[in-house]
């Protein structure tokens, strides 16, 4: 039997799927992150990152552009502080099934939501490929730059 994609990949072992550096530099390069939300010290992508996301003093995510790629088994609740706390900011999440709470969340709340038009293959993943798509989401910024793919969704 196939593993299907119900959302059960979600899982503790892929926690730790980190954002390729070649799309993060060309992503901080539009949106200058100043922080991290969810990294520890061996894998953050900026300088100024929490650990703890949910516990962080939120007053420091109100000043900053924001990028999130949330450990895949605390997704929904990372991705629903994210909205809570974060004016500016952009986050990659997975995008094998649109049915699930966290898409919910992402399409009522995002500003708009970017599909890339092929894999994107974490670091330390390199040649393996994941088994899914992933997407890009924002909130008070604009839609990416010179990525190939497609801004499925942009409020006005």
């Amino acid at each position: 039997m196939t593993k299907g994609n119900d959302g059960s990949g979600n899982n503790v072992d892929r926690d730790d799927w980190e954002t390729p550096q070649w799309l993060f530099d060309k992503l901080d390069e539009q949106y200058e992150f100043l922080f991290d939300c969810c990294s520890s010290f061996s894998n953050k992508k900026c300088n100024n990152f929490a650990d703890d996301f949910i516990n962080y003093p939120s007053y420091i995510f109100r000043r900053s552009n924001c990028w999130i790629n949330p450990p895949f088994s605390k997704a929904k609740e990372m991705i629903e502080h994210f909205f809570k706390v974060v004016t500016k900011g952009v986050g990659i999440y997975r995008c094998d099934n649109i049915e699930t709470q966290v898409w919910s969340l992402i399409f009522e709340k995002a500003d708009w939501i970017f599909v890339f038009n092929k894999r994107i293959c974490y670091e330390g993943h390199e040649g393996k490929g994941a088994r899914f798509g992933s997407s890009l989401f924002g909130i008070g910024v604009l839609p990416p730059k010179n990525l190939k793919g497609t801004t499925l969704m942009v409020k006005k």
